[in-house]
Formats: structure tokens, C-alpha cells, sequence
């Protein structure tokens, strides 16, 4: 009985180790595939399992899907319980130091930065986000620079972001067409794939444009030029190519048509790429200018902003915006209110945390050094896809803030100090 009893348990402890390998296995399957919201379950099954050789990594793993799906306070508990294990990787630190910031947490997350910059000391983003961290301290008891409220009336339980005027309605961009077969979702966040979506006046219901504007993939955003008869829009289409050792499962590109030329005919960016993306066009309203966003090799950090001229019918080579724009993180979603006024949003310049929108003149042949357009504009989350009225004192903004009706929401503002 009792060698019974005894293999019976190596049996228990054998297939209990096999059924905890297959899980972290799966787990890094779809991690590394970037489908963060599918790989949840299973690295909590680890977590939460009774075999520790997987444990250290499936804590650090499930707290950045979380952070990549943009849920931190989620993100904040599995990160405080990966920092006790030893030999975590050094970045853990940094991002947790990250998810702190998001949550307003400014104290804890100097902890993290100095914690990762004993690591390396020499790394521009530690040392930053440990700055900023320090100085938003004096931030706290500034007058608010804007009135907001939520559009509630554009926004759902899904992501809808970075408005723009079109045809005395809104176009704006929304993961809200959920598809009930997951597979038919977007892998890395669960819902479904951007969409544009139109409103005709303010007391209109939005809705899904037509299949002219919207293809299989990711569409948007979007940006309107010569009395809105262009579209520019950033399309991302499903491929796979080998980049430094990691599969890619989609690259974003810009592309761009007549509205008033019948049926709708996209043409691509001659400057779109197959080995990085290009993305999140802002033109002038005579078509001249674009500016845009990519993460091309060469640039002064993960994602910069770009220009091109459009001279006798031909886009020119993009130029880099400059060291007073770009930084060490991502700017993204340029807004071009005037030929001499940018907004965008950014994780590099002094913020909040997440991304904050910030502005910038273009003087004396050059743009300047940009200003953060502070609370409650700007908040400790990701807040992007800026809209200007004409006024330059009002318009709508987007945000992941809490309070919201789904992942992003659309605000409105006015009374912006400029």
C-alpha cells in the first residue's frame, strides 16, 4: 500500500509539473506573438500553481500584459510581487516605475527608477522618467489649464480616440465593432479592430463608415486637407516578416485619396515601408505640409515626427523634426492647427506619466521647445489625439483616464491657456 501511495503522488507531482510547463508554455507562445490579453489566463495558472521553476518569469510576464493592455493598477500588483524575485530582468523596474507614474504614484515610482538605474546607470529613460518623477511635485498646485467634460455622446465601452472635423460632422477612431468569434478581434487587446466611425451633427448617433473608408485591418487616424478633399489615413495591414529576430505580425503605413474623384482609390505613401511603421499623418490644409509619425531606424528615439513637402506633385524625402521634438520615447499623434502650430503627444518630454499632448511653434526656421499643456488636459494616463478649433481655445482631446466610459474616451475642453 504504501508503494502505491508513493507512486501514486510521483504521479500527481510528475503530471501537476507537465500541466504547469504546458501553460508557461503556451503562455510564451502567445506572449511572443504579442497576443497579451490570450496569455493572461495562462501565466496566472503558473502564478497561482503549485511548481516555482516558472513562477519568477510568469509574475514579471502577466504584469506587462497588463501593462500593455492598459490596465496599470492590474499591472501595479503582479509588478510589486516580480520585483521581490532575484534576477528579474532590469526593465521590470523600469516599466513598473512607469505604471506608478500612470497611477499618480510619484514616490514608489523614484523607488523603481533608481532601483533600474543601478542596473544601468547610464540609460536615458531611467534617468528621465527618475527627473520627472522628482520635479511634477511642483505641477501639483498649478491653475487648471482648460475646462473639460466627456463627449459622451461619441464615446462607448470600447476605445474611441483622436476626433477630426469632416462635413460639419466628426470622423473618429473606435475599436467598438466586437466580433463574438475572438478570432475575428484584434489579438493583442481583445476587441475589435479600428474603425472609422462618423457623426453627423451633435445630436447624431455615430456610425460605422463604409467598407470604402474602412478595410479588414486597423484603420485610422485620419486627417483631412484642401477644403476635405483628401483623406490621409494610417492603415495597418496583416503580413509577416522576420525583423531582428522577432516576428512582426502587421506593419502600419499612410495612405491617402481624393474624396471628390467618385468611388474612393487609396494610394500609399511612397515612403511607407515594409521594415517599419508610418503612421499618424497631419497635413496642412493646402496639402503642402505632412507630418507624421515613425519609428524608422536613424531616429532619436523609439518613434519620432517627421515632415515632407509636397513640391511639383511628389512628396519630398521625410526629414527628422529635430532634438527639441523628438526624444529618447515616442511621439506620436501630430496635430497641425495652423501652418506654424503642432500639437502631439509624447512619453519623452516632462509629463505626467503615459503620454501627455504638448505644443510647439514653429520661429525662426525651426520648432520650438515644446510645452506640456498640463492638467487637466494631461492627466497621469494616456492622453493624445488632440483636435483644435479654429479658436485654438477649444476642441476635443482623448484620454484612458479613469472616470471614462470604456478603454479611451474623446473629452472635450475650452478656455485653453495658451
Amino acid at each position: 500500500m504504501k508503494k502505491i501511495l508513493i507512486s501514486v503522488l510521483v504521479l500527481t507531482f510528475l503530471s501537476l509539473t507537465y500541466f504547469a510547463s504546458a501553460q508557461m508554455k503556451s503562455a510564451n507562445k502567445l506572449y511572443s506573438q504579442l497576443k497579451y490579453y490570450r496569455a493572461i489566463p495562462y501565466f496566472t495558472k503558473v502564478v497561482e500553481g503549485k511548481n516555482d521553476s516558472d513562477k519568477k518569469e510568469a509574475t514579471w510576464k502577466l504584469a506587462e500584459c497588463y501593462r500593455r493592455t492598459n490596465n496599470p493598477k492590474e499591472a501595479a500588483l503582479w509588478f510589486e510581487q516580480a520585483v521581490n524575485f532575484k534576477d528579474v530582468p532590469a526593465e521590470v523596474f523600469l516599466n513598473y516605475g512607469n505604471v506608478l507614474r500612470n497611477l499618480g504614484r510619484y514616490n514608489d515610482a523614484i523607488q523603481q527608477f533608481e532601483s533600474y538605474l543601478s542596473f544601468k546607470p547610464e540609460a536615458k529613460e531611467g534617468t528621465a522618467y527618475l527627473e520627472f518623477s522628482r520635479q511634477i511635485e511642483s505641477w501639483k498646485n498649478l491653475e487648471p489649464s482648460a475646462v473639460i467634460e466627456n463627449d459622451s455622446a461619441l464615446n462607448s465601452r470600447f476605445s474611441d480616440f483622436s476626433p477630426v472635423y469632416y462635413k460639419q460632422g466628426l470622423v473618429f477612431i473606435s475599436d467598438r465593432d466586437y466580433d463574438m468569434l475572438d478570432n475575428n478581434n484584434y489579438f493583442w487587446t481583445g476587441n475589435g479592430y479600428l474603425n472609422l466611425y462618423f457623426r453627423e451633427t451633435e445630436t447624431s448617433v455615430p456610425t460605422k463608415m463604409s467598407n470604402e473608408f474602412n478595410q479588414a485591418y486597423h484603420d485610422g487616424p485620419v486627417c483631412f486637407s484642401n477644403n476635405e478633399s483628401q483623406i490621409f489615413t494610417t492603415r495597418t495591414l496583416k503580413t509577416k516578416w522576420k525583423r531582428k529576430d522577432t516576428i512582426q505580425t502587421h506593419y502600419t503605413g499612410i495612405y491617402s485619396a481624393q474624396l471628390n474623384a467618385g468611388k474612393l482609390s487609396f494610394k500609399p505613401f511612397e515612403y511607407n515601408n515594409m521594415e517599419y511603421s508610418v503612421a499618424h499623418p497631419a497635413v496642412s490644409e493646402d496639402g503642402k505640409l505632412m507630418i507624421f509619425s515613425s519609428d524608422k531606424p536613424g531616429g532619436k528615439g523609439k518613434s519620432d515626427l517627421y515632415f515632407s513637402e509636397l513640391v511639383d506633385g511628389k512628396w519630398s524625402e521625410p526629414k527628422n523634426l529635430g532634438a527639441k521634438i523628438n526624444t529618447f520615447g515616442n511621439e506620436y499623434f501630430p496635430f497641425l492647427a495652423d501652418g506654424t502650430t503642432l500639437y502631439f503627444a509624447s512619453n519623452g518630454h516632462m509629463g505626467y506619466g503615459g503620454l501627455d499632448l504638448y505644443k510647439s511653434e514653429f520661429k525662426n526656421g525651426e520648432w520650438q521647445k515644446p510645452e506640456n499643456l498640463k492638467a487637466p488636459i494631461n492627466s497621469s494616463y494616456d492622453d493624445f489625439g488632440i483636435l483644435l478649433n479654429k479658436d485654438l481655445t477649444s476642441g476635443r482631446f482623448s484620454s484612458n483616464r479613469p472616470g471614462g466610459l470604456g478603454d479611451d474616451d474623446i473629452y472635450k475642453f475650452s478656455e485653453l491657456k495658451n
